[in-house]
C-alpha cells in the first residue's frame, strides 16, 4: 500500500535537535527510519547513523562472498541507500562490532553508545520485540545508554513486524507517496540482502519478498521508552 497524501504525523512529534539512528547492522537504518531520515535532513538539523556491526556475517557459510567482500560491499550499499533519502549531509559512525555476535558484546555497545548521545537528541533504534539476537542486544544497549542523557528512546520494529510482536507505536510517520518511494528505492540499494548470491540456500536472501512487504509499510512506527 502506498499512501498518497502528504507525509503526517500521527502522535507526538519527535522534535530535538538532532537525529541518531542506531543501526544493528546496514539495511536498519533505511527499515527504521528512511521516511524519519528524509524529513529531518532538510530542516538543517543533523543526522547521525551509527553503524553498530558492518554486517559481514549475513551470508557466513557462502562460498561465494567472504565478510570482508561483504563489509565493503554493504557500507557502499549504505551510501547509495542515503543518497535516494537526502541530498543533505548524513554522519555514518561505525562501531565495528562482530555481526551476529552483539550480545555478548551488549555492556560495550551500551558504554559506546552513551559516548555518543547527547541531551537534546531523537533516538531512534531497534525493538526488543524484534527476536533477532543482534536487535535485542542493541536495543538493551542503547535503553541502558540512553538513561541520564535523554527521556526516551524511540524503538522501532522491522523484525517484529515480520513475526507479528511489534508493540503498539506511540507515535507514527506517515508516508506520502513521494517519501514512500524514496525509502523503497533506499531499500532496493541493499542487493546483497534482497537478492540470491547463487541458487544454495546459503547464497539466499537474506530478506525475502513477503518479509519485505511487512517491514515497509505506508508509515514508520515508533514506541517511546522512558530511559
Amino acid at each position: 500500500m502506498i499512501a498518497t497524501e502528504a507525509d503526517r504525523w500521527v502522535g507526538p512529534p519527535l522534535d530535538g535537535a538532532r537525529l541518531v539512528v542506531i543501526a544493528p547492522h546496514p539495511d536498519d537504518e533505511v527499515l527504521q527510519a528512511g521516511a524519519l531520515i528524509r524529513w529531518w535532513a532538510p530542516t538543517g538539523r543533523p543526522v547521525t547513523v551509527v553503524a553498530v556491526t558492518d554486517g559481514e556475517a549475513s551470508h557466513a557459510r557462502s562460498a561465494r562472498i567472504d565478510g570482508a567482500t561483504l563489509r565493503t560491499r554493504r557500507a557502499a550499499e549504505r551510501d547509495a541507500a542515503l543518497s535516494h533519502l537526502t541530498t543533505e549531509p548524513v554522519t555514518v559512525v561505525r562501531l565495528g562490532e562482530p555481526d551476529q555476535g552483539c550480545t555478548a558484546r551488549r555492556r560495550h555497545i551500551s558504554g559506546a553508545l552513551r559516548e555518543l548521545l547527547a541531551p537534546g537528541d531523537v533516538v531512534v533504534g531497534p525493538a526488543v520485540e524484534d527476536g533477532h539476537p543482534d536487535h535485542v542486544a542493541v536495543a538493551r544497549a542503547l535503553r541502558a545508554a540512553g538513561s541520564g542523557i535523554v527521556a526516551t528512546v524511540w524503538e522501532a520494529p522491522t523484525w517484529a513486524l515480520v513475526r507479528g510482536t511489534a508493540p503498539a507505536p506511540s507515535t507514527m510517520l506517515a508516508m506520502g507517496g513521494p517519501t514512500w518511494q524514496a525509502k523503497w528505492c533506499a531499500i532496493r540499494e541493499y542487493a546483497s540482502q534482497l537478492d540470491a548470491l547463487g541458487p544454495a540456500d546459503v547464497d539466499g536472501p537474506v530478506v525475502h519478498p513477503h518479509e519485505l512487504a511487512a517491514m515497509v509499510g505506508p508509515s514508520e512506527r515508533f514506541k517511546g521508552v522512558l530511559t
